[in-house]
């Protein structure tokens, strides 16, 4: 089992906005999972700025976990640092799952892409293990979402076209797990199911007008996980709201 946070956006000091906090309940939320899941991915915008203490902040807040935690680049964040932050060698195997990272961010962009050498890179990593059920990380969103403001600082269609391609000849990927959207999404690369997670932090204000407004907008929503286990031979992805609600109602 896979537990998937996603953008926290950690920030220090006098300017810290709670973000601190809201990563705190994510990880007391995970941890407090029955099963333990075997791995988190940590898919992007893991620092408001890219800064080092900002990635000292994440990895205090993120020490209580037992299990490994796999992080991946997102527009927000020093590829170098976060990796520094977060070692990740090869395609970590996590539990029965297998986890392939593959970094979309571009230089001082928010807007991501998947050149040839990434789209090669991943076509290799994938090709070494035709088995075993594979996830594929990232923290852009490589569909359309019809958020005018998001679809500007996505991955471009012929990226997309070239990812779907990639993901055809393997048969084994069954999900593509991704972040930046900041709700949850779902759809499609080729025969590949797609999910964004949403943030453990705030949430994208839902505009789905074709004029909608061009900048970002954030709402309180209730920030949430996304948990991936293999059930039935298949991955199928849960998203799990953070926050005490209550025990169950068990109904006769």
């Amino acid at each position: 089992m896979l537990a998937q946070l996603s953008d926290p956006h950690i920030r220090v000091g006098e300017n810290d906005r709670d973000s601190a906090r809201h990563l705190e309940e994510a990880v007391r939320a995970v941890a407090a999972l029955d099963p333990v899941p075997d791995a988190v991915l940590l898919s992007g915008d893991v620092a408001e700025s890219g800064k080092p203490a900002e990635y000292e902040r994440a990895r205090d807040l993120l020490a209580p976990l037992p299990m490994p935690v796999h992080a991946i680049p997102g527009n927000h964040d020093d590829p170098e640092a976060l990796r520094a932050a977060f070692p990740t060698h090869g395609a970590p195997y996590c539990g029965p799952l297998r986890l392939v990272l593959c970094d979309t961010t571009l230089p001082g962009r928010d807007d991501g892409g998947l050149d040839d050498e990434r789209l090669d890179e991943l076509e290799r990593t994938l090709a070494a293990d035709g088995m075993t059920p594979t996830i594929v990380a990232m923290h852009h969103l490589p569909i359309v979402t019809g958020v005018r403001a998001m679809d500007g600082m996505g991955i471009p269609a012929a990226d997309r076209a070239a990812l779907a391609e990639v993901v055809a000849r393997h048969a084994n990927v069954r999900l593509i797990a991704t972040g930046h959207v900041h709700r949850a999404m779902v759809g499609r690369v080729g025969p590949c199911a797609v999910l964004a997670c949403p943030s453990v932090y705030l949430q994208l204000y839902l505009d789905l007008r074709p004029d909608g407004d061009e900048r970002v907008g954030t709402l309180h929503e209730p920030p949430a996980m996304a948990i991936h286990l293999l059930a039935g031979g298949d991955i199928t992805s849960h998203i799990k709201p953070i926050g005490d609600y209550g025990p169950p109602h068990h109904w006769e």
